[in-house]
């Protein structure tokens, strides 16, 4: 087809306005969508930067510290045992009621107030514990004690025989009227009037102070003597007590070795009972009741 020359220039002109609509639309299109390196809206340049900033490290809350629990505040009896027992070098002693009936002392110096006491009840054992039972009726063929000490006697005497020792319960409660005779017939036979033998130890107490009018101890041998001797402490039967009265509450009462404290001759045959926790802490620091009541300011 054939254009008249005006008509070609028009055509040319519209078609270079075309031409140039067109790339400026096309690249202008590919410039937004890879605009990398170009510069960034103000925005996003803030939120790099804030990025790049190092961070502030978010606090740490310390471990909790368990509170100790309060130190109990000693009780004065408790000061005045513990500050007896640091002067002596000894272990804190237990915390004890020293006025309950197992920490009562009786001796030569300390008569028992009223001097006709008895105990409110009693149990009465098998002398040889082929029984085990802690009847409370009168028997005279039984041997008897406080009733509070019945069942930590038998527990204590039948493991002895356990471990292949036979027992015997040769004297238990006495009362003020059978110390008495017992005393005059002693001293009646030993030559002497106060009870004391040459070294000024009793071998046997006057009434009113003797342990066997509490019912707390018993003595306790193999076999029935008609006199005791130093040599009964070579027997299984005491030995093995002496090593294990502890574990049930009971002392060896007068060791040989404290006879300048107890002023009674040692007999190795005599088990008073104190309560486990007071026997443990005696027998562990070689205490008789003596030395472990003054630790609370019984004198």
């Amino acid at each position: 087809m054939y254009y008249s020359r005006p008509v070609r220039v028009f055509l040319g002109i519209l078609f270079l306005a075309f031409f140039a609509w067109y790339m400026h639309t096309h690249f202008a299109g590919a410039t937004m969508s890879n605009d990398v390196g170009k510069a960034q809206p103000a925005a996003s340049v803030q939120t790099v930067q804030a990025e790049l900033q190092p961070q502030e490290a978010e606090p740490v809350e310390p471990e909790a510290v368990p509170t100790p629990e309060p130190t109990p505040e000693l009780s004065p009896l408790m000061q005045t045992a513990k500050a007896n027992a640091d002067a002596k070098g000894l272990p804190m002693p237990p915390e004890i009621d020293i006025d309950d009936f197992q920490y009562i002392l009786v001796n030569g110096d300390h008569p028992l107030d009223p001097i006709n006491y008895e105990p409110s009840s009693f149990a009465y054992l098998n002398m040889t514990g082929e029984d085990t039972e802690v009847r409370t009726g009168y028997d005279p063929n039984r041997q008897q004690v406080d009733y509070r000490i019945g069942q930590p006697l038998v527990d204590m005497t039948q493991a002895c025989k356990a471990a292949g020792n036979p027992i015997y319960l040769s004297s238990g409660y006495r009362s003020y009227n059978d110390q008495q005779q017992n005393f005059a017939r002693v001293c009646y036979n030993n030559g002497i009037t106060d009870g004391k033998n040459a070294e000024g130890n009793y071998i046997t107490m006057p009434a009113g102070c003797s342990e066997h009018q509490t019912g707390l101890c018993c003595d306790i041998t193999d076999r029935y003597y008609e006199i005791k001797n130093d040599s009964i402490a070579e027997v299984p039967t005491v030995q093995w007590l002496a090593q294990h009265c502890a574990e049930y509450g009971f002392i060896l009462r007068f060791p040989q070795d404290k006879r300048d404290i107890t002023h009674v001759m040692g007999e190795s045959w005599h088990f008073r009972y104190v309560g486990v926790e007071a026997a443990q802490y005696m027998t562990e620091n070689n205490l008789v009741l003596e030395e472990f009541v003054a630790l609370y300011g019984v004198a």
